[in-house]
Parts: structure tokens; sequence; C-alpha cells
């Protein structure tokens, strides 16, 4: 406790002056104590946590701008006595980062304090004790390239930092991009000053010793075991001379270049990587750009970069995807598209797709052209409709004639077809995608649903009917039986076959039989089917056909519990119910499995109503009830359930007497 109050006392000090400012009054100032008190106890404890630290932190700064606000009220724009809370902030983290050395976050949050709130020095120290304890957090390194490029205006200490982390984290791509971007906002400022006139290249301006982040980088490594000779990226005196630097190459983005160089060389075969240097690049195109150097540094290094793409991933779509949307930026908007920046993007597109012919390819350009007809439509460009839509279609014709089409290609195809109204060349394709994927229960599905769907616009007639008998047969003969996936398939010709052709029970329990033997082995299609010809017959059969479908149902294993809680729920709507039927069908699901007996409360409880509220057996039901607490595991609410009923019912006859 001496600790506290030692703290205590200090902070008592100078909240005193800020009350002889009349910034606040004393009850205010006891109570502001007596909340430090609380919260330094907290962070004096043996089982202290972050989040001690981190309240008392916030709330010192709640304090902090509480000060500043009132002070602001009074005219006082800045007076040290203010800044106690600050200053106790930072003393707070030391404490804090000191006792959680390795968490990053606290180190992040208390940098950023000092950057913002607080003046250069000690703040190089503390980047220097944060880097030392977590080398290997990219964030880190980051922050301190800012601090020294931003705050200090040292841009080589930046650039020795940001390599000194892509050492330290050689698979972290955002440093390679803060380096790339941190050289082309230098150029950018430099060639910015040497345009307004301004002499502030002659020469470097001297640094407080504490503001500079000062880390032994060879001990560093050597305690990160960490082996690497990489030279750090530098250059020349010249660009010190203003006249010298408009004429030398460093203003249109050479160093940016090196960084980019050397970044795909220690991260290589990533498009996406190399993509976000490109999209950086775009803010800085006109950098060192004038009449003898038509072109920027940003577009210098953008050309290199396509090129870079070009050679290294020549058989990848993403490349002329990139191509294709550059070209049609340059002339469109997204409140306008120009017609001959679409065609040309297109071409570029083309030309990519009948080298490289692929799926990926054919869906990429694909996706580009809707989009872009999408675009059209919302913005009501008649021209870019008309110019797009040929389109939709040549692209999977192609992929369909050079024969690289597959079963995705062939159903976005089709779905495409039937979307723009060409029922009948869907009909065509679809027939030309079951004869060449003969086995694809999605394809067959989708012909069978592509004729039920159309069947009034060929006026339902009898050959539309006898065409989808022959759809369905070849497909149910197609394809592989023993895969559930195809399960829907098979419930759909039933479904078909007993809705719109066979009213005969016999002849529907035939063909469930036939359907039943062909998946043999495939339990998910056959439940499917049970489920199916159970629900068929109990809305449109003869009641009695009921108890022969399940029965029948009842000869193919294995049966699941929901089939034989659905045959009780039938049995039991019945009004003409055979009570001995639904016992028979309950005991059957007890049987069904030990899970079933020992677990299902439900399935016991209703039972036993059933008994009681349908038969009106009280003996049977009670016979049941003592069965179930037998046999379950918890009968708990089973019991409970049974009392509240009882209960109930002797409240209501007590109640009528």
């Amino acid at each position: 406790m001496d600790k506290v109050f030692s703290s205590i006392d200090n902070l008592l000090d100078e909240t005193l002056k800020v009350v002889s400012m009349g910034i606040i009054n004393k009850e205010e100032c006891r109570s502001i104590m007596k909340k430090r008190e609380q919260l330094e106890i907290k962070i004096t404890g043996r089982n202290t946590g972050k989040y001690d630290y981190l309240n008392y932190i916030k709330y010192e700064l709640e304090l902090d701008r509480m000060f500043h606000q009132r002070a602001k009220v009074q005219g006082i724009e800045f007076d040290h006595k203010l800044r106690s809370p600050l200053r106790h902030v930072l003393l707070l983290f030391s404490y804090a980062v000191k006792r959680f050395p390795k968490d990053e976050s606290l180190w992040i949050n208390f940098l950023n304090i000092r950057i913002k709130r607080t003046s250069k020095e000690g703040t190089g120290k503390t980047f220097a004790q944060a880097l030392q304890h977590l080398p290997r957090s990219p964030r880190l390194w980051k922050l301190a390239a800012s601090y020294e490029f931003e705050t200090c205006k040292n841009i080589q200490s930046a650039r020795n930092l940001i390599q000194a982390g892509i050492q330290f984290n050689q698979t972290d791509q955002t440093l390679w991009h803060y380096f790339f971007t941190m050289e082309l906002v230098y150029i950018s400022l430099l060639y910015n000053n040497i345009k307004d006139g301004l002499n502030i290249l002659s020469g470097k301006k001297e640094q407080e010793e504490s503001s500079t982040i000062d880390i032994n980088l060879d001990k560093l490594k050597r305690d990160e075991k960490l082996d690497v000779n990489e030279q750090y990226i530098t250059f020349g005196t010249e660009v010190l001379d203003g006249v010298a630097l408009m004429k030398s190459n460093l203003i249109r983005g050479a160093i940016a270049s090196l960084v980019y160089k050397n970044a795909i060389q220690q991260i290589k075969n990533d498009f996406d990587f190399r993509k976000q240097f490109y999209k950086i690049a775009n803010k800085y195109l006109d950098v060192g750009k004038d009449d003898s150097n038509p072109i920027g540094a940003g577009e210098l290094v953008q050309k290199e970069i396509i090129d870079s793409l070009k050679q290294d991933f020549n058989n990848d779509e993403r490349v002329y995807l990139l191509l294709a949307k550059i070209e049609l930026s340059k002339s469109s908007t997204t409140s306008k598209l120009n017609v001959d920046g679409i065609k040309k993007s297109i071409a570029i597109l083309e030309n990519g797709y009948q080298s490289i012919m692929n799926e990926s390819f054919l869906f990429c350009f694909y996706q580009f052209v809707r989009k872009l007809w999408s675009q059209s439509i919302s913005i009501k460009d008649s021209k870019g409709i008309t110019c797009l839509e040929p389109y939709f279609c040549k692209i999977f014709e192609f992929a369909i004639e050079k024969q690289f089409i597959t079963e995705k290609g062939y159903y976005e195809y089709i779905e495409l077809l039937v979307e723009m109204g060409s029922i009948e060349k869907a009909f065509k394709a679809s027939e030309s995608s079951t004869n060449k994927f003969k086995s694809s229960s999605k394809l067959w599905t989708q012909r069978v649903n592509l004729y039920i769907k159309n069947q009034y616009i060929l006026a339902n007639s009898n050959k539309t009917n006898d065409s989808l008998d022959s759809i369905f047969e070849k497909a149910i003969k197609s394809v592989n039986s023993k895969d559930s996936e195809n399960a829907n398939l098979f419930t759909e010709y039933f479904k078909y076959q007993s809705i719109y052709k066979q009213q005969d029970f016999n002849k529907i329990t035939e063909l469930f039989k036939k359907l039943v033997k062909q998946l043999d082995g495939n339990t998910v299609s056959q439940n499917q089917l049970k489920s199916y010809l159970l629900d068929y017959t109990f809305l449109n059969q003869p009641k009695d056909k009921l108890k022969l479908s399940y029965q029948l149902c009842f000869q193919y294993l294995p049966i699941e519990k929901d089939f034989y809680k659905k045959c009780i729920l039938y049995e039991e709507q019945r009004i003409d119910r055979n009570i001995n039927d639904v016992r028979s069908l309950y005991e059957r699901c007890f049987a069904h499995s030990k899970d079933t007996e020992t677990k299902d409360t439900e399935l016991w409880l209703n039972y036993r109503n059933f008994e009681l509220l349908i038969t009106g057996d009280v003996e049977k039901a009670n016979t049941i009830a003592n069965r179930a607490k037998k046999s379950l595991l918890d009968p708990v609410i089973f019991i409970t359930t049974v009392n509240g009923s009882a209960t109930s019912n002797n409240t209501v006859k007590s109640q009528s007497q």
C-alpha cells in the first residue's frame, strides 16, 4: 500500500494545481483522487491484468479531455499543469509494457499516444524498446518507419527501419507495400517542393538524440537467430540538389521500382501481392511528369508491374482481367460507360480466352460482361446494353465448340438461355449437356425441371409427357444410384409418376419396389422415397392403404426413427384409427434403438397421453408411465410433466364440482 499512497500523493499535488486554476473544485478533486486510489490498488496487486492498466489509462485520458475543455472555455489555451493526466498516462503505459512486454497492442497504443500527444523527446527510445521485445511485429516496424518519415522527416532512417522489419518478417506483404508507398510519397513531396521553389533539400536537419530510433540490429538478429545478409537500398546525395533531382530518374520512381523488384524476388508467384503495388502507384501517376517527361513516376512503375505480370502469369486469366479493367477505366466511369472502351476491354479478354481456354477464364469473362451489362441497365445506357448482350452466349458457345466446357459451365449456360427467354435453345443445350455428362444428376434435374416448367408453353401435350417420361427414364439409368446426392432426382421421378402418370396404388408400389431395389446401398435416397410414399398415400389414397404403405417400407431396412414417428402421427390423425396399429407403431419405434428408449422423453409422453386421452385406458397409461420411468436415463422431465398434468386435471375437476 505504501506504493499506492506514494503515487496518490504525487498525483494529488498535481491535481491541486489544477484546482488552483479554477478548472475543477475541491469536491471534484476528492472524487477524482478516490477513483484514482481504487484504480491504483488494482494495478499493484499480484493478479493485475492488462485491462486494469487500460481502464486506469482510459480514466486519465477522460480527465485530460475534461481539463482541456474547461480550460478552453476559460480562455486558457495551454498550461503545463493541465497535462498532468497525460503525463500520468505515459507513466502507466511504461508500467504496463514493462509487465507485459510481448503485448503488441499495448506498445502500439503507447506509441500512438506519444506520437500524437507529446514531443518527440523519448519517443525514439520507446520505439527501440518495443522493437527489441517484438521484432516479429510488422505493425511496429511500419509505425516506426512512419514516425521517422512523417514526424522526424528522416527518409533514410525510415528506409532502414522498414527494411529491417522486412528482414525480421520475410513473409509479410504489408511491409513491402508500405515501403513502396513511402518512396512514392517521398518523391511526390520532393517534386512538389521543387515546383514550389522551396529550398528544403540542401541538407539534413539535426535531430535530437532522444527522438531517433536507435536499435542494435546486429544484436537483435543474433538474438532472433536471423541469418540475412541483404544490403539496404540507398541512393546518392544528388537528390539533395533540386536541379540534379529533376534530371534524375529517381524523381520518376527509380527507388519505388527497385523496391518492387526486390519484393517480387522475395515473395514470388503471388498475383494479388503484385496487383496491390499497381493500385498504390495509381495515386502517383503525375509525379515527375513535365514537357520533357510525358510519363510520370506512377505510370512508369505501373508499366513495369504489368510487364512482370505478363511474363510470370502468362496463362492466368487475372492478368487479362486486370488489363481489361485498366482499359475500361481510361474512358468509362460508374455513371457513364464508353462503348469503345467496352469493346477494347472485351477484345483483351477475348484474346486471352482464345489462348488459355479453361473454365476459370470462362466464368471470369462472363462475370465481367455481366457486371457491365447490369451497370448499363442501372444507368439506362441502351448503347452499352446492345453492345454487351451478344457476348453472353458467345462466351459459352466458344467453350462448347472447343470442348472445354464443364458440367458447371453447361448448367450456367442453360440458366442464362432461360433467363433470356430462349426456351427452345435451352432445351437443345440441355439435351447436349446430358449427352456429354451422362452421370450428372445436376444437369438431368435441370433438364427435367426445364420440361416441367415449360409444359404449358408446349400446350401440355401427350408428346411432352412422353418426352418427359423418356428423360426421366434415361436420367435414373444414367446417374450413379449409389450416390446420395442423386436422391432428389429419384424422388422427383417417383413424384411425377405418382401424380401425373399412375393413380393405381398397386402400380405405384411396384414402381417404389423397383426404385428401392435400384437404390440398394443408398439409404439416404431410399429413406427419401419411403417418406414420400407415406406422405402421398396419406394424402391421396384410400385410408386402408396407409398401413399397407408403411408395412411395405418396413421391409427395406434401415428404418429411421422419424419415419416411425410420421407413421404414428398419420395413424393417430385418422378418425377411424386402429388403436392396436398405433400401439404397435409406438412399440416398433421404441425397439428401433436403445437411444430412443432411454432418451426420447417426448415419445414416451406422447404414448402415455395417447392411452390416457385417446383410448381412455388409464391402466395402460400408468403402465406406460412406469415403463418410461424405468427406461429413461433422466426421467425427471417426464415425471414433472406427468405430475403437472395430473395436478392440472384435478384442479379442473374440483372447480367443476
